[in-house]
């Protein structure tokens, strides 16, 4: 659960990337785009030094303020995070993204829309969380805990690319999380 909670917060970076996607009109041609599908939120990094804490040789004092510090990022994220996971797609247009209805394309503003909201309510959030880990640590394992925060949002934005294309392209498999429904028959 810890883990789980860690790798739903999101980085102000991620925050800010997401909003600007999410709000283009037309989906800026990517099927996960034009479906907007939720982001799944790459982990904040003080769950990200805390999982390499041997990596980064923390100090006990270190890892009882970084707890302290992704704790209340995770109690303060848990309801936006709630709202996001509820924002997932509850259908997938039959024959992809360029085949909507009109009240799929509605559905799909209001979701866009409501994403964005969910995007800029956890920003401060993360940036003050990103804040407090780096004051933490040491000028070196900043550049560490800097270097894993890129690879944290380089692997949830290819995850999150990857199921907006399968969900684009139909393929009727279930999902974890809500993200497809098993074939009606």
């Amino acid at each position: 659960m810890r883990l789980f909670v860690a790798a739903c917060s999101l980085l102000l970076v991620v925050a800010h990337d997401a909003s600007a996607q999410y709000g283009r009109r037309g989906g800026g041609g990517r099927p996960e785009d034009a479906l907007a599908i939720p982001p799944r939120p790459a982990p904040g990094i003080a769950a990200l030094v805390l999982d390499h804490a041997a990596e980064l040789a923390l100090a006990d004092s270190q890892r009882v303020l970084l707890e302290s510090v992704r704790s209340t990022q995770d109690s303060a994220n848990r309801p936006w995070l709630q709202r996001l996971d509820s924002l997932r797609p509850r259908s997938r247009p039959a024959n992809g993204p360029g085949d909507l209805s009109q009240e799929q394309r509605d559905e799909i503003a209001t979701r866009r829309a409501a994403i964005v909201d969910v995007m800029r309510g956890m920003r401060d959030n993360n940036a003050l969380a990103r804040q407090r880990t780096m004051a933490i640590l040491s000028a070196v394992q900043q550049e560490k805990a800097a270097d894993l925060e890129k690879d944290a949002r380089k692997k949830a934005d290819e995850e999150r690319a990857r199921r907006g294309r399968d969900a684009a392209m139909g393929d009727g498999r279930q999902r974890q999380g809500g993200m497809g429904r098993p074939p009606e028959g």
